[in-house]
């Protein structure tokens, strides 16, 4: 018995490892988005911030990737494993992602390349504000997720009998 339980504590600080370095991504990527922001104010074209926003396209196409295909199974895997699925929330959250999904699909689609960057400067101070907008409620979602299932207390007592 108390093997499962050391089973079950070591998956579930795997499972935190992997979040804290996804978050530490997450706040590397608005880092990024804040220099973008700041140099681009100043800028009257994109030389200066052409290889910051093609960094920032890569990085955000990772953590929406990293987000999907392996931080959310995990937390599903975890709610059923620790028995704290709730399904209709879930459900909510991954339906509700889709709308910042999109809008990070659709701004790297229109800023991953130098051409791409140079056509469509103009109106980088708007779609960056969009961008964050989208992504704040983003953060929002994916906070509720990993409080509703990760951040509550392995439930030992559940595992052990």
């Amino acid at each position: 018995m108390a093997t499962t339980a050391q089973t079950a504590m070591a998956q579930w600080q795997r499972i935190e490892a992997l979040v804290q370095e996804w978050l530490r991504e997450r706040q590397q990527l608005l880092h990024l988005l804040g220099m973008i922001r700041n140099t681009q104010l100043h800028a009257n074209s994109p030389v200066g911030v052409t290889h910051r926003i093609q960094e920032f396209c890569e990085m955000l196409m990772d953590y929406i990737s990293s987000g999907y295909f392996e931080i959310y199974r995990e937390l599903e895997r975890e709610a059923r494993c620790f028995e704290r699925d709730n399904p209709d929330l879930t459900r909510s959250i991954m339906r509700r992602l889709d709308d910042s999904t999109d809008e990070a699909l659709a701004f790297n689609d229109d800023f991953d390349t130098e051409e791409h960057i140079s056509n469509m400067f103009e109106s980088l101070p708007q779609r960056l504000s969009h961008l964050l907008e989208k992504l704040e409620q983003r953060f929002e979602l994916e906070d509720q997720l990993i409080v509703s299932i990760h951040q509550k207390e392995v439930p030992l007592q559940a595992i052990v009998h």
